[in-house]
């Protein structure tokens, strides 16, 4: 199979089904530095947007995927290494996007710019639009997300609020809970209040299941998770892990995706067998040889091993 610049998977989502992740920024190009994130710390943290990556290139990129690939997509999701909204014309991708097929366009970001007319206008024509939120308290806020110093979280949330009311598509709100951090009862109250005002169609709740960029974060229990989602009421739910059947094709490189998954954030056997369609056993093959010639390693996190590419390698 093709090696794509700007395309990686399909990957299994835990919201999103089976995704085709489409990267708009080069690694990790963001405005925040989440203590939780599962790709790595951010290399360049900026709110300047420009056109980092070009926009023809990854459209005929997505059109040849989906002429030549034969595999089941539920989404074309705008995420990857970075936050998308950074690319000045994400917009344009949308749209082309669209003309090419129906599959539903999903935009995953951090929220962060949706103070700017502008980006919210850009992503008027996304089908689902999947903000995160994981503090309303400055100090929680700068304690979670590490953002630009330049931000504040009531300019935030009053960009989430004024997207709403414009946004016509699905709009799905996650909070990532980290133990200790943003999980207590005066946060979730305000948390509770703010999403009243911004009235998203789904909140998803989330913890921390795959290795952070700070080794010193610790994740919420099923139960405690539980009394957040009952306290957040009926929109509330706990993003299971994807446990959908998975599909097969032909004429494939499999080093070569596993190596182009993992590049994104660090995955699990099972993790890697779901996204791509192939048996467990495969892609242990294939991960063991990976390991001996030193460009994957094994990452123990509770009690599951991760699978994440040794950067640093010389």
């Amino acid at each position: 199979m093709k090696r794509y610049k700007y395309l990686y998977g399909p990957v299994p989502s835990r919201r999103l089904g089976r995704s085709l992740g489409i990267d708009l920024v080069p690694f990790k190009v963001c405005t925040y530095n989440c203590i939780y994130c599962q790709i790595g710390k951010t290399t360049l943290r900026t709110l300047l947007r420009k056109e980092y990556l070009p926009v023809d290139d990854i459209l005929k990129e997505v059109e040849t995927f989906l002429r030549e690939v034969s595999v089941s997509i539920d989404y074309l999701s705008l995420s990857g290494s970075g936050e998308p909204t950074l690319h000045s014309r994400i917009g344009r991708v949308i749209e082309g996007i669209k003309a090419v097929t129906s599959i539903p366009v999903a935009v995953i970001t951090n929220g962060a710019l949706l103070y700017d007319e502008m980006v919210r206008k850009d992503l008027l024509n996304a089908d689902v639009v999947l903000p995160s939120m994981d503090a309303v308290s400055d100090e929680v806020f700068e304690k979670i997300n590490r953002p630009h110093p330049d931000f504040s979280i009531d300019k935030i949330i009053e960009g989430l609020a004024d997207f709403r009311r414009s946004f016509k598509g699905q709009l799905w709100l996650e909070i990532l809970f980290c133990k200790g951090v943003n999980d207590n009862p005066e946060e979730l109250e305000k948390m509770k209040e703010v999403i009243e005002r911004i009235k998203p169609d789904r909140v998803h709740l989330n913890t921390v299941v795959r290795p952070p960029s700070e080794k010193w974060v610790i994740s919420l229990n099923q139960e405690e998770m539980e009394k957040i989602r009952v306290f957040f009421g009926e929109r509330a739910s706990i993003i299971s892990e994807f446990d959908r059947h998975p599909l097969s094709f032909l004429d494939r490189n499999i080093k070569g995706e596993i190596i182009k998954i993992l590049e994104r954030r660090p995955l699990s056997i099972s993790d890697i067998s779901i996204g791509m369609g192939i048996s467990e056993d495969e892609i242990d093959s294939s991960i063991s040889l990976l390991i001996k010639e030193g460009l994957v390693r094994k990452k123990i996190f509770g009690n599951s091993i991760f699978y994440e590419i040794i950067k640093d390698r010389s």
